[in-house]
């Protein structure tokens, strides 16, 4: 049946009206998805409700009257679309996210003007559509109710949105706001915990434990620093301060004027300007230290510049020396006088001493005229002994022309006394024992010298000639060295002879009968040389004589003298290992004050006499290696300070006296060595300790 032609052209009219309904639709379609680009910059969540408003939309331009497979096409090209938009907005959400976050009047604002310039997009589109439509009138009345129909729907469709906008914004701005209000209270947290804080002590924030643990561990680190330090302390002993060092290049200024003027004083005794002006020198050094660094910053005026000036030239030249625990070393800024070794005296003091001498003294000096000033307080003694005084004997020391007493013993000092030392015209005891000098040829020149000591140096051959001007001395020490010659033709006139120790050397000759003539000696060791003859009965006139070490001295012989019991104030006699014979004096026993007395080694024979029971002193008794012969005397029985008795290797037989054993038995002796030849019958467990 034919249709009807109004229905036919109704029908094109409608085809004609979806057609531009559709051509409009596509448009606002562009549009809606150019603003869905720019609001999901804005915020994901605006723009996702605004893909789902888009959805929507687009649904709603599905026309009922069309086919099937046209309202498909559309649909399925309208998800291809939406499924791009949706791809680009989760593309643009990463980038937007922080613009997303901002301030709730922004996101207002940003909201209101996206719906003004899409509602303004929208009317623009539509009235273009109609300027540039080829629509008839008609048509376009015709479908008018259709175009009123689906604006009211959008309009519908735009109040939904702006509703869910304007909530969505304002659960932003709740958002910020708590954000706000979190991190507020957050503030205020941290504020009341610095004030809960404010006020109380470390202790208080920590619990017993950790107190406990943090109070051990310092204790254990006290003990780890103490200990070593206490043990350290214990087995080092105590060394005192070095003297300061040298000045530097650059000294203060402040002592700057008294440079040229103390330089002026110094220069002459310090042997001219080329010595003073080297800084390699001692006298050097000892100028600046004077200017810059002596606590006692002398001026030029001065008495004992010099005297102050000179020990420092002798420290540079041979220290630094060994400290001396306790004492002030040199170059401490106190006078000089109370320097370790330094002993002074008034200048008064000396003139006494001197039995006006003094005027000589102060007139001595070096050959050359040179001399110090004389201090108010003059240096009388030096004592250095082991103080590792090295190199040479420092020339210096005659500059103290009013010096009596140098010691320098047991040092590290070289070579030989040098020729100015003899100007110590006044010195009158000097001690270099134990140094590795080598010369002293013109020691004669000391003919004020009391005390000499050049024992265990490098010295050999004869005396020097001028040791026979000696006459003075009173002590005289030259054992172990290598002298030689006939040393009792040089000394045999020394009359003021108290103390003579000549052992160990390779001194040759007899004894002099003149020995009786040393009225004054006390001391007579004269063992380990090359003597030869018997001891003088002269011997016997040194009553004074208290030591007397007659050994070793394979050439000297004959019978002991019997005047040797004259010696009443002998106390040590050592007559062993030489070759004398005969009996053994029995006036030896008159020797009330000997405590030691050994004859060992010798050729003397006959019976040990009873009088030796009265050397009640007597700690050690030597008799061995000799001829002995009979039974031990029951007096020795009586000598209750004995402490060695040897009696091995002679001939003496039958029983140990009880007398003698009780000295071993009885509680509170003395007596710890007790040998005895084989034939005397003696207990070796009680008496006895051992027999040869």
């Amino acid at each position: 049946m034919p249709r009807d032609p109004s229905a036919r052209s109704s029908y094109s009219q409608g085809s004609m009206s979806t057609t531009s309904s559709r051509s409009s639709h596509r448009s606002r379609d562009v549009e809606s998805a150019r603003y869905s680009r720019r609001d999901s910059r804005r915020s994901r969540s605006t723009g996702a409700d605004y893909s789902r408003s888009h959805v929507s939309e687009a649904s709603s331009v599905i026309d009922p009257n069309m086919p099937k497979w046209w309202n498909d096409r559309k649909k399925a090209s309208m998800r291809r679309q939406g499924d791009d938009d949706r791809r680009r907005m989760r593309r643009s959400t990463s980038h937007g996210r922080s613009t997303s976050r901002g301030g709730a009047s922004r996101s207002r604002e940003g909201a209101s003007r996206s719906r003004s310039s899409r509602v303004g997009r929208r009317s623009m589109s539509s009235s273009s559509a109609k300027r540039h439509s080829r629509k008839p009138n008609g048509i376009d009345h015709a479908v008018g109710a259709f175009q009123v129909y689906h604006d009211d729907d959008r309009q519908k469709d735009s109040s939904s949105y702006d509703e869910r906008r304007k909530r969505k914004s304002h659960k932003k701005i709740n958002t910020s706001s708590s954000i706000s209000h979190i991190h507020d209270e957050r503030i205020q947290k941290h504020i009341t915990a610095d004030e809960e804080l404010r006020g109380r002590k470390l202790t208080d924030l920590m619990d017993r434990g950790t107190l406990a643990v943090g109070a051990c561990l310092i204790l254990v680190v006290i003990l780890a620093i103490t200990i070593p330090v206490v043990l350290i302390s214990e087995d080092e002993p105590y060394v005192a301060a070095l003297p300061p060092d040298p000045p530097t290049t650059s000294p203060t200024f402040v002592r700057q004027p008294d440079y040229w003027p103390i330089y002026d004083r110094l220069v002459e005794i310090a042997g001219g300007e080329m010595v003073l002006n080297d800084p390699n020198t001692a006298q050097n050094r000892a100028l600046n230290w004077l200017v810059y660094e002596d606590g006692m910053e002398l001026g030029p005026s001065k008495d004992h510049l010099h005297q102050r000036f000179v020990l420092m030239v002798i420290y540079f030249i041979s220290g630094p020396w060994t400290p001396v625990e306790g004492t002030l070393e040199w170059g401490s800024p106190v006078h000089e006088c109370e320097w370790e070794g330094v002993v002074c005296k008034n200048v008064e003091e000396l003139e006494t001493e001197l039995k006006g001498r003094v005027d000589e003294l102060l007139e001595s000096g070096e050959d050359n005229g040179v001399k110090i000033d004389v201090p108010q307080r003059v240096i009388n003694e030096l004592h250095l002994r082991q103080r590792l005084v090295s190199g040479e004997v420092p020339a210096e020391f005659s500059l103290l022309y009013y010096l009596q007493h140098l010691d320098l013993e047991n040092n590290q000092l070289v070579g030989a006394l040098p020729t100015p030392l003899y100007k110590l015209l006044n010195l009158k005891t000097l001690f270099v024992e134990q140094n590795q000098l080598t010369n002293v040829d013109a020691i004669g020149e000391y003919k004020f010298l009391e005390h000499l000591a050049l024992s265990k140096n490098a010295f050999r051959g004869p005396l020097p000639d001028g040791f026979s001007n000696l006459k003075n001395l009173k002590t005289l020490y030259l054992h172990t060295n290598a002298w030689t010659g006939k040393v009792f033709e040089v000394i045999k006139d020394f009359k003021a002879m108290e103390l003579l120790d000549i052992a160990f050397n390779e001194f040759e000759g007899t004894f002099p009968s003149e020995l009786g003539e040393m009225s004054n000696l006390t001391s007579f060791f004269v063992g380990n040389n090359r003597f030869s003859g018997k001891i003088p009965e002269e011997i016997g006139k040194c009553k004074n004589l208290k030591e007397l070490q007659v050994d070793g001295l394979y050439d000297v012989g004959g019978k002991i003298p019997t005047v040797l019991g004259q010696l009443t104030n002998l106390e040590f006699l050592k007559l062993d290992t030489c070759s004398f014979t005969g009996v053994l004096p029995k006036q030896l026993g008159n020797l009330e004050k000997l405590t030691f007395l050994d004859v060992s080694s010798n050729s003397l024979t006959g019976e040990i006499p009873t009088e030796l029971g009265q050397l009640t002193n007597i700690a050690t008794l030597g008799l061995a290696n000799n001829g002995f012969q009979g039974t031990v005397p029951t007096e020795l029985g009586n000598l209750v300070m004995l402490e060695k008795l040897y009696l091995q290797n002679t001939d003496l037989s039958g029983t140990m006296p009880q007398e003698v054993c009780s000295l071993r038995q009885a509680e509170g002796t003395l007596l710890q060595d007790l040998q005895v030849p084989c034939f005397v019958e003696c207990d070796m467990d009680t008496c006895c300790t051992t027999c040869s």
